[in-house]
């Protein structure tokens, strides 16, 4: 059964004026014209045996529609895991506006999607108490997406100066960490592992420990970590068990900055 905002490998079956039929891991899909990139430019139009991605619409539609148009598998890519976590935790209601091509400038990144998708419906804050997630333009550089950027970046300089090992995801050149979260009282550090020509939908979680120098690689964006963490089915060590270490009432509840700090 396909899923909504989850993306497949598809191939054409056949084609007709509106719209191509595909199979989707063995499944039949539809893609209307205009959710073909050929809509949009002089690319060729689509033909019977063509591969493509897709992301799934509507799966709820017979067949289900699918789109291989880049922007809406960006979109599906930050919602895949933003929209189940909204659902077992819900956000303050009162979503913020980021000028986010200046956070970037800053930065000298772009940020992957879902992340900007969490910063604008729950702004910074502290997910299952356990999580802050970092926003920009917080008042408190301790919470400040740019700040701790540049705070993270000078701190791992010195320890690998001072001959502390780099984690092996480091070793390959031009890879850089842009921190995104940290634990409350344990300190571990959430980070983004920046690949060089690998978009920010793709890249994927690291955490290094707030007391010691071991590092732990997580293949997700920062958004399934969260839902992980907060569902309590995450596979990291150092996020099991929190039933045992957070209050009950806090376990599916998203606590904002202001709560803390008045920002």
């Amino acid at each position: 059964m396909l899923v909504d905002h989850q993306e497949y490998d598809v191939v054409v079956k056949a084609v007709a004026p509106v719209g191509a039929a595909v199979d989707a891991d063995g499944q039949d899909g539809f893609i209307d014209p205009a959710k073909h990139p050929s809509w949009w430019s002089d690319i060729p139009r689509p033909a019977v045996g063509d591969r493509m991605r897709a992301v799934v619409l509507d799966a709820s539609r017979t067949p289900p529609r699918l789109s291989a148009l880049p922007g809406d598998i960006q979109t599906a890519r930050s919602l895949r895991h933003t929209e189940p976590l909204a659902r077992i935790c819900p956000p303050p209601g009162d979503s913020r506006t980021v000028e986010w091509a200046s956070v970037e400038e800053l930065l000298g990144t772009v940020l992957p999607a879902d992340y900007k998708r969490l910063v604008e419906a729950y702004g910074g804050g502290l997910f299952a108490g356990m999580i802050w997630l970092l926003e920009p333009g917080c008042p408190d550089p301790m919470l400040e997406l740019v700040a701790q950027t540049a705070e993270r970046e000078e701190i791992l300089a010195e320890l690998w100066e001072a001959g502390e090992d780099k984690p092996s995801e480091l070793q390959e050149g031009g890879v850089r960490l842009v921190p995104w979260g940290f634990a409350e009282g344990a300190g571990h550090y959430l980070y983004w592992v920046v690949r060089p020509d690998v978009e920010p939908e793709e890249w994927t979680v690291i955490l290094n420990e707030g007391r010691g120098p071991l590092w732990e690689a997580s293949p997700v964006s920062c958004s399934q970590f969260l839902l992980d963490v907060v569902a309590g089915t995450t596979s990291s060590f150092y996020f099991t068990g929190l039933d045992d270490i957070i209050e009950p009432e806090d376990r599916f509840r998203f606590a904002p900055n202001s709560e803390f700090h008045g920002t």
